[in-house]
């Protein structure tokens, strides 16, 4: 009976651990597959549907301020600022794919060919950015992406997706656009 509870105790420590460690797993799954630029299993990391939905909340809030901020404008700059706004949804929706993330790194990978020489300026931005994580709750956990150069500070959700993970939002720093 003794062994029978330590081996059940044991079992728990185990899945407690893999538990507490999975979205750090995930992020460690995300990062490979965006460096091998497999879009189909970075895919497989990310709710389009919510991804999507907060981004253009991000766009259509910042058009909004905008908007109020600039009230003693004239009525052209409001008729654009609110095409501006009827053109996001299909904007978002069309850039933010598997295909379109595949684009984005053909691109990259383009770009990458191109501009062999710049390899150390390019491992120079990388090693600027800091990287901040935990959970928000049981089920969500955030990484903060921050740029020590620009002060300036990408938020990523994850949400526990069965015993995976998956990012639900991405927050961009949209003040200087």
């Amino acid at each position: 009976m003794k062994k029978t509870s330590i081996l059940i105790a044991g079992l728990l420590v185990l899945i407690a651990g893999y538990l507490y460690a999975s979205p750090y797993l995930a992020l460690n799954s995300i990062k490979n597959a965006a460096k091998a630029r497999d879009a189909e299993k970075l895919s497989s990391y990310i709710d389009f549907p919510s991804v999507k939905q907060g981004v253009k909340e991000q766009i259509k809030a910042k058009f909004a301020t905008e908007m109020i901020a600039n009230e003693n404008s004239d009525g052209f700059e409001a008729l654009g600022s609110m095409l501006a706004t009827a053109m996001i949804d299909p904007l978002v929706d069309g850039l933010i794919t598997p295909e379109g993330i595949a684009a984005m790194m053909s691109e990259k990978q383009d770009q990458d060919s191109t501009e062999a020489a710049s390899t150390q300026e390019e491992s120079n931005k990388s090693n600027n950015l800091e990287y901040e994580t935990g959970y928000d709750s049981f089920s969500d956990f955030h990484v903060n992406i921050n740029n020590a150069e620009s002060d300036k500070t990408v938020k990523v959700m994850l949400h526990r997706d069965g015993l995976s993970w998956k990012i639900i939002d991405i927050d961009f720093p949209l003040n200087d656009f």
